[in-house]
């Protein structure tokens, strides 16, 4: 095992889980886990996948913190697929005691746009790999984890951090060799942008409004307000990207492909809101917000969705400070 590449996963959940289990059909996986400790410790992961099969994943060592972790490794790369909430703790912080300046690789698989500033900025030596995931998996209980079939990774690297092309090439090796549907991109920032169109406009209106995609669209005045989010976010992207969008077409599109393709479907942010759990307010809505505010943009919407959705989080989370 000493000749194995070593991974260190950062908030084994969901996602973190199916793809540490995939990655340790060829390398050894150490994983962070938290309210599902125990649990794994014991038992492994119980995966049913509807890609994969059924199975027990036992990772190589399983720890209760990244400093307890340190002692497994050093480790090649330190995959984070912790909830991006930078106003609620630190990622850096959070990974710094088992990042080897100039070695390790980052990984983030995350939502929202904007997560690999931080990072860059306090480990400008590092190579870093910026990863989109589309797949459908929760946590049924502790270490219980369902998988829809479909799943999918767009992988690439950020133009502000150093040349990380090598270790991207060698990662997405990696995870394709446990048959992971993934694809290089050359500007991960428009992938970013381009999944905030769906994820900034249809999570935010399904969470505040306690409606599933289905509800949102047999309201009409929720996908009105569906459309505004999306259009006022993909203006947002067009400056940023100096890209042109066909806001009104592409906006029509992806709702109506929503009808089909999502139906009766809670967004993340909406099941957080139900569990009284923080919500991914900022990378998804305030880094949006921002990039209109610095391109003299005027987003309303964006605006109020951002302050209501922010207020919902200090709210529920107020006992816990």
């Amino acid at each position: 095992m000493s000749e194995s590449v070593r991974i260190l996963t950062v908030g084994t959940g969901a996602v973190g889980s199916i793809y540490s289990w995939r990655l340790a059909q060829s390398c050894e996986v150490t994983t962070v886990c938290r309210s599902n400790y125990e649990a794994v410790l014991r038992d492994g992961f119980e995966i049913d996948s509807e890609k994969w099969g059924k199975e027990v994943f036992k990772p190589a060592h399983v720890a209760r913190s990244v400093t307890e972790a340190t002692q497994f490794g050093p480790f090649d790369y330190i995959v984070v697929t912790l909830k991006a909430l930078p106003d609620f703790y630190s990622t850096t912080d959070i990974i710094t005691p088992a990042v080897i300046e100039g070695k390790t690789t980052i990984v983030l698989i995350q939502n929202g746009y904007g997560i690999e500033l931080p990072v860059i900025e306090k480990f400008p030596k590092n190579p870093l790999i910026s990863i989109v995931a589309y797949i459908g998996t929760s946590q049924v209980g502790p270490g219980k984890i369902k998988m829809k079939v479909v799943e999918r990774l767009q992988v690439g690297t950020h133009k502000r951090s150093i040349d990380s092309t090598e270790s991207c090439d060698k990662f997405k090796a990696l995870l394709e060799k446990g048959d992971v549907n993934v694809e290089s991109v050359d500007d991960i920032e428009k992938v970013r942008w381009e999944k905030l169109f769906w994820n900034g406009s249809f999570s935010p209106v399904c969470a505040v409004l306690g409606m599933n995609t289905t509800e949102v669209l047999e309201n009409e005045m929720a996908v009105d307000l569906v459309r505004r989010l999306m259009q006022e976010i993909m203006a947002t992207a067009s400056k940023a990207l100096g890209e042109e969008y066909d806001i009104e077409q592409h906006s029509k599109l992806l709702i109506e492909t929503t009808v089909h393709g999502a139906p009766n479907y809670k967004p993340s942010m909406q099941l957080d809101l139900e569990r009284k759990q923080p919500m991914e307010v900022e990378v998804i809505l305030g880094t949006a917000l921002k990039s209109a505010k610095e391109n003299g943009l005027d987003v309303p919407t964006l605006q109020m969705m951002h302050d209501l959705c922010r207020a919902l989080n200090v709210h529920h989370q107020k006992p816990r400070l």
